[in-house]
């Protein structure tokens, strides 16, 4: 069905644009695309740079990769401390977050290195097309990203405010109450607009960005190097506010999906003393 929305097929008088991935082979009855293999090399890649990493992180940091991981997670704690409350929230969960923003950050500028699209093509019965495809050019793999990313936010606010506090944020405490229940119905519906704005937005920009380069490297041909330099630098940035966005965005989530437990359990700690000093009048 994605195959329909292929803008312009490979040619020599024409740049190829696909908002698709191409399918290059077929397994087991599962489509092994362009996007799958490309996203699937830079999930090696992270993953080999993350470990040697790991093995060489010391109390002092040396300059380098272990450093780089080092900053990028201080970032994300200062990104994340806001949304989430507190300092130590953000410490707790800078992990995940990391990995949402520096596996968004890698696997968009990937996405623009020159071997990815025609300079490496692949042939079958479909025709010629790029073997290797941003992963984040692709629909599928964008939605795959935010389903995962909605689900852990599921998961931490439950072990944040328990299952029962978990839906008292959508239903309150009192979901047979008709209001309340068409109130938490439409949370509920918030959850499939988040998931889909989040997909939206990294795959249009990504698609956006090839689209540009394509036609830039065609415009240029001879001086693909000179026209495409502005573009891709501009889509650098753009992977950059991406993963920003996206970080932002699930912090802000998870923020507002733990904070009606606190906020009770904040509100129990002030009126106690009141009740207490009440009932001492009382008593006495």
């Amino acid at each position: 069905m994605l195959n329909a929305l292929t803008l312009l097929a490979s040619g020599g008088d024409e740049p190829h644009i696909a908002l698709a991935p191409e399918v290059v082979l077929t397994v087991g009855g599962f489509n092994i695309t362009n996007s799958l293999i490309y996203g699937l090399i830079c999930v090696f890649l992270l993953l080999s740079a993350s470990i040697f990493a790991r093995k060489h992180m010391r109390l002092k940091a040396r300059a380098g990769i272990t450093q780089f991981f080092e900053m990028i997670m201080e970032f994300v704690m200062g990104l994340i401390e806001g949304p989430l409350g507190s300092r130590k929230k953000a410490a707790k969960y800078a992990p995940i977050f990391g990995t949402f923003f520096i596996f968004i950050i890698f696997i968009n500028i990937m996405g623009i290195m020159p071997w990815v699209g025609p300079g490496i093509t692949a042939t079958t019965a479909e025709g010629t097309f790029p073997l290797l495809r941003a992963f984040t050019a692709d629909l599928n793999g964008t939605i795959a990203m935010s389903i995962i990313a909605i689900i852990t936010l599921q998961i931490l606010s439950i072990k944040e405010s328990g299952a029962s506090g978990h839906f008292k944020h959508y239903f309150t405490d009192k979901p047979l109450n008709p209001i309340n229940m068409f109130i938490g119905l439409l949370e509920v519906f918030g959850e499939l607009t988040r998931l889909i704005s989040l997909s939206l937005r990294l795959f249009l920009n990504t698609v956006v960005g090839e689209i540009l380069i394509a036609v830039f490297a065609f415009i240029g041909k001879d001086f693909q190097s000179f026209t495409i330099l502005p573009i891709a630098m501009f889509e650098i940035l753009v992977a950059c506010i991406q993963a920003y966005v996206f970080t932002v965005l699930c912090a802000t989530y998870l923020g507002l999906a733990i904070s009606h437990g606190h906020d009770d359990e904040h509100t129990a700690h002030e009126v106690d003393p009141v009740v207490a000093r009440f009932e001492g009048d009382v008593i006495h």
